[in-house]
């Protein structure tokens, strides 16, 4: 059967989101990824700004798939990369979690995942 790739914009760049403590952020709507490639990978890219002081968990549907790591103030593009069994055939959770005493930006955040046809 063939597979091919497809993405969803979680957060576009219009929505930049701030990461505080001691909560972290959550986006549980807007995240559907129907048709996904189980046996597949899948990366999630963000655009991140001002993380100073700590490497935040990102957890997919309750799943920890990585870190997002401390930069110098300047928006940076990072990337998670996780298993398409983390993915569930439809709509999904995004967490990232909190640094304490930190408060950073998100924004651009898009999911690409492999579909089958």
């Amino acid at each position: 059967m063939p597979v091919v790739s497809d993405f969803i914009t979680i957060l576009a760049d219009t929505q930049q989101r701030t990461v505080e403590s001691p909560n972290g952020l959550t986006i549980t709507q807007g995240f559907d990824t129907g048709g996904r490639h189980s046996p597949g990978t899948a990366y999630i890219s963000f655009m991140v700004r001002g993380l100073t002081s700590g490497d935040p968990n990102v957890f997919v549907n309750d799943t920890n798939v990585g870190n997002l790591f401390r930069n110098d103030g300047n928006w940076q593009t990072q990337t998670v990369t996780l298993a398409g069994s983390v993915l569930n055939n439809g709509n999904n959770v995004l967490r990232i979690s909190s640094v304490p005493g930190d408060s950073f930006d998100v924004r651009s955040v898009i999911c690409h995942f492999h579909q089958d046809v």
